[in-house]
């Protein structure tokens, strides 16, 4: 007998998570066509789903296209769970007087699933160089800093884990992208990118918790330039190395 029959279903509640995961795949609005082709549904089985998503705030429709998209809700209610909220609620003042002090945006992200997720993100009064957008979420891939940082910086099964992700979103061997994480982690954080891999300058550093693992990753963009003074980078290197084991301290972690 197949075990899968033997759980209890909630047909209803399946269709409503249907319904969000393929929202939060989706790069634009969706139509209610087009999402009852993604989940495989008929548009009249979504129809009051879709209403019911709408009336609680979950996604919100374009009275002019009738596309629907998913809202912040979602994202304001896993800001609030706990370890998040403690989180933000020591890294947002530390991160605020780090934008202020190297005059660059700088952003925490955290790992989400086979990717990650940009949580807070702080500008200076004058802002340089680029941002990203709180709750975007970007593959696990040698191009980001942030990526290499939260791999690098994981207990043993999981760092290996992570590890296969990125050789296959690379496309080269695991023992590749191991021995490129290995150098992140002896370095205390990504502060090169002469890799070959990564297309946008940023130094990173791990928020570390008690366990020894990162919970997360403060990162710096840089402006793309053909070369950065050395004093300037080694200040801004030492000012988010500052920064980022304050928050670890801050939250029971290693310094």
């Amino acid at each position: 007998m197949n075990p899968e029959k033997l759980q209890p279903g909630a047909p209803a509640l399946e269709k409503g998570l249907d319904l969000l995961e393929a929202l939060a795949g989706a790069s634009r609005g969706l139509s209610q066509k087009q999402l009852a082709e993604r989940v495989g549904r008929s548009v009249s089985e979504i129809f009051r789903m879709l209403v019911a998503l709408e009336r609680r705030g979950y996604v919100a429709r374009d009275p002019a296209t009738g596309e629907y998209t998913l809202t912040l809700k979602l994202f304001r209610i896993a800001s609030q769970f706990p370890p998040t909220e403690r989180l933000l609620k020591a890294a947002l003042p530390v991160m605020e007087q780090l934008a202020s002090r190297v005059q660059l945006s700088c952003h925490l992200t955290v790992l989400h699933g086979e990717q990650f997720m940009v949580i807070a993100r702080i500008e200076p009064e004058w802002l340089m160089g680029w941002s990203v957008k709180v709750g975007a979420v970007f593959p696990l891939t040698q191009q980001y800093a942030s990526a290499k940082v939260l791999a690098a910086f994981q207990l043993e099964g999981r760092r290996e884990e992570l590890a296969q992700v990125i050789a296959a979103n690379d496309r080269i061997s695991t023992r590749k992208a191991i021995d490129a994480l290995d150098r992140i982690s002896a370095e205390g954080g990504n502060f090169s990118n002469d890799d070959g891999y990564t297309r946008i300058l940023a130094y990173s550093c791990p928020i570390i918790e008690a366990s020894g693992r990162a919970v997360a990753a403060m990162t710096v963009p840089l402006v793309r330039q053909d070369q950065i003074p050395a004093t300037e980078a080694s200040a801004i290197a030492a000012a988010l190395r500052s920064a980022a084991r304050v928050v670890s301290e801050k939250i029971g972690g290693v310094a």
